[in-house]
């Protein structure tokens, strides 16, 4: 009789149990979806690359996640919008100089004093893919000095593009508002990038070059 009692319990208690088990489930999976969708909302967007100008090291079609909230500092790829005459584009290039830096450039080599130093240091740039010559007003190879060097503002940042050869960028239209740029190429997705250029190509808006 008591060994009755005790399964009539079981079988009563047993069905709460496995549905309490269940939604509990359910409640984790539902956070946990909703905590990526935050994520990829306000802290990384997507972005395709379109263009040439930061060859090789990006190449048209190429997809990357960029970080939103994070502050870009000197060699970082970034996302930013510049305000032309045919309306506003997002284009995507190489921080060279921040607020208070000074950079100048001799026949292709790009020389920078950081803020707060007070000499000047030549720039390693190994993910140039070719010589950078001079290539007209909108694309020199020589700008400034270092007796007159071009000196980043306040709220200011300088970007260009790593095909130094063939890229429309600030050497063109000066420094532009720092609080233009849209985000920071992770360094995660640069190394993903063939997993996330073959997934998600079609998804994400483009940035050009």
């Amino acid at each position: 009789m008591r060994n009755i009692y005790r399964e009539c319990i079981r079988e009563r208690t047993e069905p709460q149990t496995e549905l309490v088990s269940s939604a509990r489930f359910m409640l984790i999976i539902l956070s946990i979806l909703a905590a990526v969708v935050a994520l990829f909302t306000f802290v990384y967007g997507g972005v395709r690359v379109e263009g040439s100008s930061m060859l090789n090291t990006l190449r048209d079609g190429d997809y990357l996640f960029v970080n939103r909230l994070a502050s870009p500092e000197r060699g970082d790829i970034i996302v930013v919008r510049r305000d032309g005459d045919g309306g506003a584009e997002f284009v995507i290039k190489r921080t060279i100089a921040l607020e208070g830096d000074a950079i100048y450039a001799v026949d292709g080599v790009l020389f920078r004093r950081d803020a707060g130093e007070e000499t000047f240091a030549a720039v390693k740039e190994d993910y140039l893919p070719e010589p950078w010559v001079d290539r007209g007003a909108n694309m020199p190879a020589t700008f400034a000095s270092e007796e007159q060097p071009l000196v980043i503002g306040e709220g200011e940042i300088f970007y260009m593009g790593d095909n130094r050869n063939d890229s429309y960028d600030c050497r063109a239209y000066g420094a532009q508002p720092a609080d233009h740029v849209w985000g920071t190429v992770t360094d995660w997705s640069l190394a993903a990038k063939p997993f996330f250029t073959k997934c998600f190509q079609f998804l994400a808006p483009g940035a050009a070059c």
